[in-house]
């Protein structure tokens, strides 16, 4: 996929042949390009729907016709999050409303709220008129949903308008609140109608879409798009493609990860770094199967195309090897658990799965709302990442997983929703108690030691800044003991004095199967500190207390592992992303000399990117890594 996020003067004498050409000569099989909302990039008929002053060029059907002439199926860009302020003024009630009754207005575009006429009737007369004249492939919605902050990061709260108002008081006998309060039990409820109403609307454009043509693609119904991108001062996530794919690919969606261009909003035609952009489609092709890019503008005019040949590269050995990287299943047996609602950063989600990707423990991921019987299938480990938000049904549905022989990991608060509702499988007598820290650290004894073989090294783990004190059924194995707060200061007195009996991970036998709760922000603090310290009780939970094979003990932890299965071959990606150091991304450092244990039994290897591999008694040994490298296994 090839995203080329028009400005409106890209459309001023663009010529269809030469833009095509250049999505072919790229590599690309899909492109997503502007065709409406915010304003039409066609003659579109209806007068609420601004026409371009820039359709100087090519038009958008020769545009589509070029791009299928080259076999490149096309995907419409529609944004209906905002209409040009001459619109508004003609109709004002289209508008979200702040709390004081005040309109959003960006540059010249005013902020649509979805429960407005616009949304609800005006825009099925879009995509109507729209995909009855132009022979797209498929609809991608950008910004859908209530969209609560603006460009610059500016935080407008929620929609206040009369339709909201009285949808909300309609169904919960409620005023809309005036300002966003995660803890407020009505912000709460107010949110989730506006879900609600999210996804009413979309089923409304899916089944308009549909009517028209039942092939055409939907964006969150046929494939999923997401970004991975970076922002003027936001922390970088090294695996966010990685992550993406998948959760996309575990949902049995065709994945649309596009790896963002640009530094950020503020820098739009400013390229990032080619490392990272190599990075991501490596990750995307290892997850998902699937590569993408997203540009501002065309091809051919955009100023920076410093990262064009590290896209291209991946997509020339996508190209070469399509046919083994589709159908690909995930041979994964462990499967992590995070909250459904995550801000830019879910730091005990992110520990896990940078302790998990250093450990080279293939996984799967998922949301709590996608937790269910499905998701279980074929696993041998859950990981529950503070995943606060489960339901007691789901709740039911893992404490069963165990007792039939499958093993779990909760961390922080994961399944405690009070005395009555919390998994059954961690032997607790009742929901724990929240404890601020400090200083607290937890120590190992001698019989930790025996079990807790890595952690042994460095035996004193600190927990940061909140751990639980819980009550536990006879018969949970305790590990670890608390230390309380000593004074910090000065050194002379920074001592311990006591200790208790409260442990820092235990292990629960439940059925056939066990149950390990850490009653601390293992992941957080791992993500947020980067301690081997943290790591070492990390992997002694997978390995020790877990028992999870140990596919690749020597192997640098910068090196993403990824295994896959189709038919009667099993196929290992090897990522390389060593050459991410600090905020920076350089070429990775290449690798010798690698040994892998996988699961199996082969009669053949072969590496496909240029290292050369030998299978020795049920030992795969690679010569080397450079960037990345693709082996595939073959069973009798």
């Amino acid at each position: 996929m090839v995203q080329t996020n028009f400005r409106e003067i890209d459309m001023d004498g663009i010529d269809a042949e030469s833009y095509a050409q250049s999505l072919a000569d790229f590599g690309a099989t899909v492109v997503t390009l502007n065709a409406g909302g915010i304003l039409a990039s066609y003659e579109s008929k209806l007068p609420y729907h601004t026409v371009s002053k820039y359709l100087t060029g090519s038009s958008l059907k020769e545009i589509v016709d070029a791009c299928h002439k080259r076999g490149i199926r096309v995907i419409a860009r529609m944004d209906f999050s905002k209409i040009p302020y001459a619109v508004y003024e003609q109709h004002p009630d289209w508008a979200f409303r702040t709390a004081d009754g005040g309109i959003v207005n960006q540059n010249g575009f005013v902020q649509t709220c979805q429960n407005g006429e616009y949304q609800q009737e005006k825009v099925m007369e879009i995509l109507t008129e729209l995909l009855t004249t132009h022979p797209f492939d498929g609809v991608y919605c950008n910004m859908s949903g209530f969209v609560a902050t603006g460009y610059d990061g500016s935080v407008y709260g929620m929609c206040t308008c009369d339709r909201c108002k009285a949808g909300f008081q309609a169904a919960f006998h409620l005023d809309v609140p005036d300002k966003l309060d995660l803890k407020d039990p009505v912000t709460m409820r107010y949110m989730g109608f506006q879900a609600g109403c999210s996804k009413k609307l979309r089923a409304k454009m899916t089944a308009a879409i549909k009517a028209i043509s039942p092939e055409i693609a939907v964006d969150k119904v046929d494939y999923l798009r997401s970004e991975s991108h970076t922002e003027i001062d936001i922390p970088i996530w090294v695996y966010s493609a990685s992550s993406h794919a998948r959760q996309t690919a575990f949902a049995g969606l065709v994945c649309d990860n596009a790896s963002v261009d640009y530094m950020g909003f503020r820098y739009r035609e400013s390229s990032v770094s080619p490392g990272v952009s190599a990075l991501r489609q490596w990750q995307n092709l290892a997850n998902a199967g699937t590569t993408s890019v997203y540009v501002i503008g065309r091809l051919d005019n955009h100023r920076d195309k410093s990262t064009f040949e590290a896209h291209r590269k991946v997509f020339r050995f996508h190209k070469a090897h399509e046919t083994l990287l589709t159908g690909l299943r995930s041979a994964a047996e462990v499967l992590l658990v995070m909250k459904s609602q995550q801000s830019r950063s879910d730091p005990e989600s992110f520990g896990w799965i940078r302790a998990l990707t250093a450990s080279h423990v293939p996984f799967d991921e998922v949301k709590t709302s996608g937790v269910n019987e499905a998701a279980l299938e074929g696993k041998k480990l859950v990981i529950l990442a503070d995943a606060k938000d489960l339901q007691p049904e789901q709740c039911a549905l893992l404490d069963a997983f165990v007792q039939k022989g499958g093993m779990l990991v909760s961390s922080g608060d994961s399944g405690v929703r009070g005395d009555s509702s919390f998994l059954k499988c961690l032997g607790m007598e009742k929901a724990p108690e929240r404890k601020k820290t400090v200083s607290t650290v937890f120590t190992l004894t001698d019989s930790d030691a025996q079990v807790l073989k890595r952690s042994a090294k460095a035996p004193i783990i600190a927990p940061g800044s909140e751990i639980r004190v819980c009550a536990y059924a006879a018969g949970v194995k305790k590990f670890l003991r608390t230390e309380p707060e000593p004074h910090y200061g000065p050194p002379e007195i920074a001592y311990p004095t006591t200790e208790t009996e409260n442990p820092g991970l235990t292990v629960h036998s439940f059925g056939s199967g066990k149950a390990v709760y850490i009653p601390w922000f293992c992941g957080s603090f791992y993500h947020n500190e980067g301690y081997t310290n943290t790591l070492n009780i990390m992997q002694d939970v997978l390995f020790e207390l877990c028992g999870l094979p140990q596919i690749a003990p020597g192997l640098h932890p910068s090196v993403e592992l990824v295994l896959k299965k189709k038919e009667n071959k099993t196929v290992v990606f090897l990522i390389n992303a060593s050459g991410y150091f600090g905020n920076s991304f350089f070429d990775p450092i290449p690798m010798a000399d690698i040994e892998l244990h996988i699961p199996g039994h082969f009669v053949k290897a072969e590496a496909l990117n240029g290292g050369q591999v030998v299978l020795e008694n049920g030992v795969l040994h690679l010569n080397k890594l450079d960037d990345f490298e693709m082996l595939v296994l073959e069973e009798n």
